[in-house]
Formats: structure tokens, sequence, C-alpha cells
């Protein structure tokens, strides 16, 4: 019987990754200690730490995951093509990718107010969200497809669109359907609310 290849540095670092954020999203931040994501992962405890100072460390390093993750999700739009369903085509890929429960948990239960670096992490997460929304909206303003000067301030009505609804119905309990919650998204971004002016 052959061994198995022993793993690279990165496979071992990817594997005590997906072992600590299937540990946080199933224990939470306060219940999971490095003892679970060793068992999870089958690894020794110094394995661990060659990777990470501490469960603060790796916690970090998997909340940087999920933010490069959910960035991947929106797609550059192609100007050559019709725009709307592309437009359509982000919002669904970000929506799924939010309403993932790891991701929900992680995000929206377990960061905000551990200490101050895990509210950090959480900050630098939605930074990032909002700059590349409020790039994609100048893109957008330059091109003549979106009407705001403030694109700052739309990305995050955009972001609060998208993570209240998901944060809501899981605080509650209450079953959400991404498709609901992409029509719904789709009609705010392209129509709005009213049948009426505010101006």
């Amino acid at each position: 019987m052959s061994r198995a290849q022993p793993l690279s540095p990165e496979e071992r670092r990817s594997q005590l990754l997906a072992a600590a954020r299937r540990v946080f999203a199933s224990r939470g931040y306060h219940k999971a200690g490095v003892s679970h994501i060793i068992r999870e992962a089958g690894v020794a405890r110094g394995t661990f730490y060659n990777y990470f100072e501490s469960k603060r460390s790796v916690f970090t390093a998997v909340l940087g995951e999920l933010t490069t993750e959910l960035a991947g999700a929106v797609v550059p739009i192609d100007v050559t093509r019709s725009i709307a369903p592309q437009a359509r085509r982000n919002v669904q890929n970000v929506v799924e990718a939010v309403m993932r429960p790891d991701v929900v948990r992680l995000l929206f239960a377990e960061a905000v107010g551990i200490d101050a670096e895990g509210d950090a992490a959480v900050r630098d997460f939605y930074t990032a969200a909002e700059e590349r929304l409020a790039r994609a909206l100048a893109t957008g303003r330059a091109l003549g497809i979106v009407r705001t000067d403030r694109p700052r301030i739309v990305a995050r009505c955009i972001l609060g669109m998208v993570r209240e609804p998901v944060f809501l119905a899981n605080l509650s309990g209450e079953p959400l359907q991404p498709d609901d919650l992409v029509d719904e998204v789709a009609a705010l971004l392209t129509g709005g609310v009213l049948n009426v002016s505010l101006g």
C-alpha cells in the first residue's frame, strides 16, 4: 500500500483554513478552540502553530479568505454586451455568496464585537466591498449607465440592501429565498420603490 504524498505548505495552510472555517461556522468563535481545529484538520498541534500564531490569527485569515471569495463574485461588466443581464448576474452571485450558512455566521454573527482586531477585520471586509462597488459605479457613471455622482454612498446602500435582509432573516430564523432577494435588489437598483417623484 502506497503512502499518501505529503502536502505542500500552501496545501497544508489551505487545509487548516478550511478546517477552521468549518469549526468557526459550526461552533462560533468563542466556543471554538485550536484543539477543535486540529482535530477537524487531522493534524498535530505543532503543525497548526507552524502556520498560525493563535485562534485569532486563523480567524482573521478565514475572514480574509471570505473577502477574496466575495470580491470574486462580482464579474466586470462587458460594455459590448447587454448590461442589465450582467448586472443581475452579479447581484445573483453576491447574494448566493453572502447567503451561504458559513458566511452568514462568520460575517454577521461571529466577527463583530469579538475584540478590536476582529472588528478591524470586519471593517476591512466591508471597506474592500465598498471600494469595489464604488469603483464599479464610477465606471458605470463614466459610461453613462449609472446616474449617481456619489458612488460611495450608493455602494453602501447596495451593501445594505444585500446584507440586512440576510442578517435579519438569519436573526429571526425566517427562510429567505435567494431568488426573491435578487428580484427585489434588482428592482430597487433599476426602478426604485415609488411610482411618484419626491423631488
